[in-house]
């Protein structure tokens, strides 16, 4: 059963800076070293134009050597309040999705995080994409604890 818009939401409190994790998002050094959907799976290639309308892409790779392009194009800057950005689930040009994150303070160094993700056209994508994310978020604050 194929929906038009299936919406996912994911939330993380972080015992980091709203500034530190943004810059997770959008510096490419940085997303390498944690954007994947566990520790069996690696990060070769990131890149970010940050600002509105500007590319981004992350490849991520599994254990078994299956690459996992993801890209898109950015739609809200707000550092270190709010990222929104396009994604093409699985790299299919003609699947965009939209993701947001919103970033609050808790204090200077606890920030609560909320993923959002619209448009995905099914169930089934909505389950992988929640399993997906929960790995990301995971490893985002492994990193950003450390």
């Amino acid at each position: 059963m194929n929906q038009e818009n299936t919406i996912l939401m994911v939330q993380r409190t972080i015992n980091a800076s709203a500034e530190r994790l943004f810059d997770a998002w959008t510096n490419p050094e940085l997303m390498k070293k944690w954007f994947r959907g566990s520790e069996k799976m690696t990060t070769p290639n990131a890149s970010t134009d940050l600002k509105v309308g500007g590319a981004w892409s992350v490849e991520m790779v599994t254990s078994k050597g299956v690459s996992c392009p993801t890209n898109g194009h950015y739609k809200v800057v707000d550092r270190p309040n709010k990222l929104v950005f396009t994604w093409h689930p699985f790299g299919e040009a003609g699947y965009e999705t939209t993701v947001t994150l919103i970033f609050k303070k808790v204090s200077d160094t606890v920030t609560d995080l909320t993923l959002t993700h619209e448009g995905l056209r099914s169930e089934e994508d909505k389950t992988n994409h929640t399993n997906g994310w929960n790995g990301c978020l995971d490893m985002l604050k492994k990193f950003s604890e450390a």
